[in-house]
């Protein structure tokens, strides 16, 4: 968190500079019109510079309340003129407000402080001062230009900013699919992603008997349950370091060392598997009965890459990934099965039971080992 609002502070210097300058300047231009003004008229001279320093100001805050500082320059303006102030012509501060204003979205705001600044002194001058209409119309063309060239430049901000919102969305969602260092390369090439990578820990956990379970809640209940637990996993997923691949229907996959390799990659899916027995543990059915959950576990070699055009999808293939699936779909309820490849990275930390030799379809007899927990001393042999 003390990154990202370091980044953030380090974005709004830029602006607050920028209004700062506007400030600084507006005020400067106040001050030397005043005092340049041939017939200082009406209040006291040292009011019109604070009314000028008032316009200035608020060039410091536009960013953060575009709409009031909008609605504050209109009237401090009109107040500046109708007490018969010298001092700037009235559009330039003011188109200040009206781009901020209409960059942000209040459009409407923004036309309607347009058109009262352009209609308001036709009338007036036309109707109570009774000036001619040419030299009227063609000042009041003078500020609909201006006004009309910074409301164009809103939009330009405004569709840009809506883009860069939409861009930024859009990053969110590939993330959620891809890893992020897959996710780069996928923005930079259309080729081909694979990788192979040699080590990793691949394990697979689904819930038992959810099917008949989930025959006697309606749907939005089966959706709610799966989204909750999921959640829970990726939190851990998270926790861990580690990369979740795919959900498909109760089943959860997830993979230690890709796509940036860790040499403890083993230890973690462990931790995470024993966590994730512990979150489906404290959870309950429909029945009132806690669930539970098999969980199945390798290490070894796998094929890693992106497939799909329209929808992204990062996936594995190999052996490893087969007999993980095994490990979970012939393992025991409540239990996390382990290959003997992983035994052999985990016996050390770990506490195993032998299960025995046991025949995995579409393999030969496989001794595989119950995970039961950590180990209470680390240099034992297990």
């Amino acid at each position: 968190m003390e990154t990202t609002s370091l980044g953030q502070q380090r974005r709004r210097v830029p602006g607050f500079v920028v209004d700062a300058g506007l400030a600084v300047a507006t005020a400067l231009a106040v001050a030397v019109a005043i005092r340049a003004s041939p017939e200082p008229s009406g209040p006291p001279e040292v009011l019109a510079y604070l009314m000028g320093s008032a316009i200035a100001a608020l060039a410091l805050v536009r960013r953060r309340w575009p709409l009031a500082v909008l609605l504050v320059s209109a009237v401090t303006l009109q107040l500046y003129y109708v007490l018969d102030f010298p001092g700037i012509f009235p559009a330039v501060p003011l188109a200040v407000a009206l781009f901020t204003a209409w960059a942000a979205g209040h459009r409407g705001w923004s036309l309607v402080v347009t058109a009262w600044f352009v209609a308001a002194p036709v009338a007036f001058r036309t109707l109570v001062a009774k000036e001619a209409l040419v030299p009227v119309l063609s000042d009041a063309v003078r500020d609909a230009a201006l006004f009309a060239a910074v409301l164009l430049l809103g939009e330009a901000v405004r569709a840009r900013a809506a883009l860069d919102v939409e861009r930024q969305r859009s990053e969110r969602l590939l993330l959620n699919v891809l890893p992020a260092s897959i996710a780069a390369r996928l923005k930079q090439s259309q080729g081909v992603i694979a990788d192979g990578f040699s080590d990793v820990t691949v394990l697979f956990a689904d819930i038992v008997n959810f099917t008949p379970l989930s025959e006697g809640i309606t749907p939005e209940g089966v959706v709610q349950l799966l989204d909750e637990l999921f959640s829970g996993f990726d939190q851990l997923a998270q926790r861990h370091g580690l990369e979740k691949i795919k959900t498909i229907g109760d089943a959860y996959m997830v993979v230690g060392g890709l796509p940036d390799s860790r040499p403890d990659h083993a230890e973690a899916v462990a931790e995470m598997a024993l966590a994730m027995r512990e979150e489906v543990a404290r959870r309950v059915g429909p029945t009132g009965r806690p669930l539970q959950v098999r969980i199945g576990i390798d290490t070894g070699p796998v094929v890693a890459g992106v497939i799909g055009r329209s929808k992204f999808s990062y996936d594995l293939w190999g052996d490893t990934v087969n007999t993980a699936s095994r490990m979970e779909s012939q393992g025991l309820p409540g239990c996390i099965q382990v290959t003997e490849r992983t035994y052999q990275r985990l016996r050390n930390r770990y506490r195993f039971q032998q299960r025995g030799p046991i025949q995995v379809r579409g393999k030969t007899a496989m001794v595989t080992y119950l995970l039961l927990g950590r180990n209470p001393d680390p240099t034992g042999d297990r």
